[in-house]
């Protein structure tokens, strides 16, 4: 089984644009001894996500 990520290939300038993202795929290691794998059905998205594709400073580390 493998882990299908959207990550941040390039910091927007603008717009965002599908090309400031990259499907990457991982494998997924079994679950140990007391550990669950969980699938995710859905994604939330927040408007404060775009501020933190761009370089400037934060509160809080990407």
């Amino acid at each position: 089984m493998s882990n299908r990520q959207i990550t941040l290939a390039a910091r927007p300038v603008g717009f965002p644009q599908e090309s400031d993202f990259a499907l990457v795929e991982s494998p997924l290691p079994e679950p140990g001894a007391g550990e669950v794998l969980v699938r995710s059905h859905w994604l939330s998205l927040d408007p404060y996500m775009r501020g933190r594709m761009s370089e400037a400073r934060s509160y809080a580390k990407p």
